[in-house]
């Protein structure tokens, strides 16, 4: 062989050595990334949660997970176990890292749950922070593969966290705020409101009459009761209105109406006239108006003149026909003494001949005039006897029977027209303002 051939072939083999190991190095990172890959996968897919069962209620469940100290409980765990017929540890430590329980658990594959119970959680006392952490107990290979953090905060039931003076067990049974001194914001805390005053700590006005609880108080009214004073006014109306709320006969206007029968019929019980017509509301509800509408007064005006008409006229009729009277007086005597009668010198006319009376201009004149009223008898009685009598002598003069006169007398004494008094066995029974001095004491006839 030639020393060319030689030189060829030992620089064949040299660049045949260089080139043939990368594909194989290539080979080996492509075989070996996937494999990486799939363990990194794996591993992101455990994962591990838990939650306490017994929790309490509150407005900042969000916050935290809320616990009382003196109940049992349950911490219940989920995880996911990433291989099968492996053994896995579950521990629960608190915030300071103390290992409170562990449990094994050996499974297949899929979603697990372990719970851990607890007569009370003296043992988390002091902790905002309770961890699970999940461990992969394979001999030989014990390495912690997840882990989950619960943020707990510890209550006492007699406890009081704002202090409201309603402890937290009461807070939670009045569905009030363990974090507010106010929960409704009606300036009266919790406690104030559910032990000394009756009120809804969770609503600002108890009663819905309009009126914040804190206000009633302040101005001695009931915050329990929409109505303190009873007049048929919510007391938030009152406050609006003006009107006094703890009195029920109360008329603000001075209108004669109590504000409850204003507001009851529609009037305004801080206005006087209403429809400002010039009468106020107590006077047209005695007449009969409508205190809410103005147009009903001219009607009432053109009545009450009609009225005032026909009254007038009848005054004038009256006054003329006393003046008429007076001018022709009549005694008692040819009042009361029927026609024909006999005459106190005892002379019997009846045998006389009977002779045409004699036109009497005069006797025509006095017959002409109107026919006397029992009343107008009675009057005229008194004024020939001095203004008084007894009433014994009005039965003698009138032919009336006593019981007559004594109704007649009794409906004249209630209009004004005569008085009448008892002395003794008698009554004695005079014209308006004519009683003689004295009357009052007893004294013969």
């Amino acid at each position: 062989m030639s020393y060319a051939r030689v030189v060829f072939v030992l620089v064949a083999l040299v660049l045949t050595g260089a080139v043939l190991p990368a594909p194989v190095m290539a080979m080996d990172e492509e075989t070996t990334a996937p494999v990486m890959a799939m363990d990194e996968e794996t591993t992101n897919e455990t994962s591990i949660e838990g939650a306490f069962t017994n929790t309490v209620p509150v407005d900042r469940s969000r916050e935290s997970t809320f616990l009382w100290a003196s109940e049992s409980n349950t911490l219940s765990v989920e995880f996911d176990a990433p291989n099968e017929s492996n053994i896995y540890e579950v521990c629960v430590r608190n915030e300071s890292g103390y290992r409170v329980d562990c449990t094994d658990k050996g499974i297949s594959s899929g979603t697990q749950t372990v719970e851990f119970s607890y007569e009370s959680l003296s043992e988390f006392e002091g902790s905002s922070n309770v961890s699970v952490v999940l461990w992969n107990s394979f001999p030989g290979q014990s390495e912690q593969i997840a882990s989950d953090t619960v943020n707990i905060t510890i209550l006492q039931k007699d406890g009081d966290v704002d202090g409201d003076k309603l402890s937290n067990a009461n807070e939670l049974s009045n569905n009030t705020s363990m974090f507010l001194m106010d929960t409704d914001k009606d300036s009266l805390q919790d406690g104030a409101e559910v032990k000394n005053y009756g009120t809804s700590p969770t609503d600002p006005d108890t009663d819905g009459d309009g009126l914040n609880d804190a206000a009633e108080l302040s101005n001695s009214l009931d915050p329990t009761d929409p109505d303190t004073d009873g007049d048929g006014i919510p007391d938030g109306v009152e406050m609006r209105l003006g009107t006094p709320p703890n009195d029920s006969t109360a008329d603000t206007d001075g209108d004669g109406l109590d504000d409850g029968y204003e507001y009851e019929h529609g009037t305004d019980p801080v206005d006087p006239d209403t429809d400002g017509d010039g009468l106020n509301d107590g006077l047209e509800r005695k007449l009969g108006t409508e205190p809410t509408d103005g147009s009903t007064t001219p009607m009432l005006v053109f009545t009450g003149g009609t009225l005032l008409g026909v009254v007038a006229v009848g005054g004038r009729w009256f006054l003329a026909s006393s003046k008429y009277q007076l001018e022709a007086p009549v005694s008692a005597p040819q009042l009361f003494e029927p026609a024909g009668a006999e005459t106190d010198d005892g002379d019997d006319e009846s045998d006389s001949p009977s002779t045409p009376p004699e036109f009497d201009r005069d006797e025509l004149q006095q017959s002409s005039q109107p026919v006397l009223t029992d009343e107008d008898k009675v009057i005229q009685l008194l004024r020939d006897n001095g203004g008084w009598v007894y009433q014994s002598k009005i039965v003698e003069q009138t032919g009336w029977s006593k019981s007559k006169v004594s109704r007649l007398l009794s409906s004249m004494d209630e209009f004004g027209t005569v008085e009448k008094i008892s002395v003794g066995r008698q009554n004695i029974v005079a014209e308006e303002g004519s009683m003689p001095e004295g009357a009052g004491s007893p004294f013969d006839e």
